[in-house]
């Protein structure tokens, strides 16, 4: 019993350790922002006119835009550099971990789908009818460039992207002919809700 209580005691430790270093890392730049940046600049600047609340504003807005400065370069360099490799080092330790790998991975890939790579391929949201008449689909259009395809079936064919919900990351792509597509005023931020919420977050009524 203590045995298999140990056990499950280091898996919550494993699985909280990144969140407290975060924490703990911010917490150590904040500290180190203070005092290599803000206190020599408001030592080098006239600043005696003004009151002590002001300063300890001025002060949190110099650590806050510090600190994100520093953030962004150092995901430039890990995009850029061998840090990347370390990155990718946690990422795979991450997903060795049971049960805590599929949700940060679901996670990511909704991110992804948000900020990353996809956000960008995904054009625009249409409805198809798929998988049978009077049944409609949602799908993100991805490319509408004539192709090899198109002159073999004679019509004018769209790579539509069609999502499984709740990861609008992950699904399959159909070719459709653009005459059999149904356009609607939904933009792709409130496609990608619908798909995460498996179709509860409808977007509201435009007149």
């Amino acid at each position: 019993m203590l045995k298999k209580f140990r056990g499950h005691f280091f898996s919550g430790l494993v699985i909280l350790a990144p969140f407290f270093l975060t924490i703990l890392f911010i917490g150590y730049l904040v500290k180190l922002t203070d005092a290599f940046v803000v206190n020599p600049v408001f030592r080098l600047l006239p600043m005696g006119s003004v009151d002590v609340q002001s300063k300890i504003i001025l002060a949190k807005i110099l650590i806050f835009v510090c600190a994100a400065v520093f953030v962004a370069c150092l995901g430039f360099a890990a995009e850029k550099f061998i840090l990347r490799k370390i990155l990718q080092s946690g990422e795979a330790f991450l997903k060795s971990i049971p049960i805590f790998s599929k949700v940060y991975i679901s996670f990511r890939d909704i991110a992804q789908a948000f900020f990353g790579d996809k956000a960008g391929v995904f054009k625009r949201v249409v409805f198809i009818e798929y998988p049978r008449k009077g049944l409609y689909a949602m799908g993100f259009v991805t490319q509408e460039r004539p192709w090899a395809l198109s002159d073999k079936t004679g019509k004018t064919l769209v790579s539509v992207f069609v999502p499984s919900p709740p990861n609008p990351a992950t699904g399959f792509f159909i070719f459709v002919p653009k005459e059999e597509i149904i356009e609607l005023d939904v933009t792709v931020e409130e496609g990608i809700k619908l798909v995460i919420s498996g179709g509860a977050a409808l977007p509201a009524l435009k007149k």
